[in-house]
């Protein structure tokens, strides 16, 4: 009994006391992020050499980028969207 009113009573106040309401924002006031980023492996890693001027490894070809819209190379060693561009669409 005591875990459960324990766990209640941190839940209403991490509530209570939450960036959003010490702040006073709102739901309609959240601003667009203009930058975002992002670090970890290769699964948001898909580099982009296209701008380094001694590497010898560059992704400009034809299957990498197929799934994007204009159907062609990106520069990135990937074939479509990874986890960062999806959450940068949110």
């Amino acid at each position: 009994m005591a875990s459960r009113l324990f766990l209640l009573m941190s839940l209403i106040i991490s509530f209570l006391f939450s960036p959003s309401n010490l702040l006073g924002f709102t739901v309609t006031e959240a601003r667009v992020v203009p930058a975002m980023y992002v670090f970890g492996d290769s699964l948001v890693d898909v580099g982009n050499n296209n701008y380094l001027q001694f590497s010898f490894a560059k992704a400009n070809f034809p299957h990498n980028g197929l799934d994007f819209p204009t159907k062609q190379p990106t520069g990135r060693f990937c074939n479509g969207k990874n986890a960062a561009d999806l959450l940068g669409k949110l």
